[in-house]
């Protein structure tokens, strides 16, 4: 999470823009906080040999599975160096039959907004993401070369190689429901995903990891949501644990990510509507 400027009120709203949600990154000092929630395993390492015995990669999906246009609205609330926070987030997600355009937005009072974007296509395997951008004050983009399978980064970042099945940040949550919606049943607790996710800097295999299956409490309605853990790549990562729904259509009702000072930033869902499907017309930019 970005440091805080004198002024700590306007400085733990900026947190909420400045710490993407989905992203872990490496952190200047790192130091275990004793207050963190009980629950925060985000010290947890994990090894090079759990990614390697993933027990699959993220499958393709059949077509027709792909959650219908939706927005959902979350609120967001936070903790940086002890300070509470709150701030307002939401997902939308749009597709026509060939193309598809994801956004993540968090909003801070007085300090705009971000938004992470992945627009692409669809394919009988799924998503394939074209473009992925992080927009706040300036933009910076992942740009998907399928012919020449690489992955270009407008920050001049070493080009990586495409791997198939690769997904960015947002792309992996429609990607994920879609294979859950479609085989539910093959999604235990303990199943682990190896798949190479794209941030605007690198693009590394991640290790997600169902935890379990849990009710918790949406917008004051008790759902049976089963609960994803991105496990850390390093000890100065950041945690990541989503929560989806069926009755949500398999998207994200939770998103905490905690870092290992345990700062953290917790998405909770609040509302959702459905949406027009995607402009024919519509293309990466």
């Amino acid at each position: 999470m970005a440091k805080l400027e004198p002024d700590p009120p306007n400085a733990v709203a900026q947190s909420a823009i400045a710490s993407p949600p989905t992203e872990v990154s490496p952190q200047d000092s790192p130091a275990v906080n004793p207050s963190a929630p009980a629950d925060s395993k985000s010290a947890t390492i994990a090894p090079a040999d759990q990614i390697a015995s993933a027990t699959m990669n993220l499958p393709g999906i059949p077509l027709g599975m792909l959650p219908s246009s939706t927005l959902i609205s979350y609120r967001l609330t936070g903790q940086e160096k002890g300070i509470q926070y709150t701030a307002s987030g939401s997902l939308s997600w749009q597709h026509n039959e060939g193309r598809y355009d994801m956004g993540l937005t968090v909003k801070a009072f007085l300090l705009g907004s971000r938004q992470w974007r992945s627009q692409g296509q669809i394919a009988p395997t799924g998503l394939l993401p074209i473009r992925f951008s992080d927009s706040w004050r300036s933009e910076r983009a992942s740009h998907f070369d399928h012919a020449g399978q690489r992955i270009v980064f407008s920050s001049n970042a070493p080009t990586a190689v495409l791997q198939a099945g690769a997904q960015d940040q947002i792309s992996l949550y429609a990607q994920l429901a879609a294979a859950m919606a479609a085989d539910g049943a093959r999604f235990v607790p303990g199943t682990r995903l190896q798949i190479q996710i794209a941030t605007i800097r690198d693009a590394l295999p991640w290790l997600l990891t169902l935890d379990k299956v849990e009710t918790i409490t949406v917008n004051g309605v008790d759902l049976s949501a089963t609960k994803w853990v991105c496990q850390p790549r390093n000890r100065f990562d950041a945690q990541v644990e989503f929560w989806v729904a069926r009755e949500h259509q398999w998207l994200p009702v939770r998103i905490r990510i905690t870092q290992v000072n345990g700062n953290f930033i917790d998405l909770n869902l609040i509302g959702q509507t459905p949406l027009p499907p995607l402009a024919p017309g519509n293309t990466p930019g």
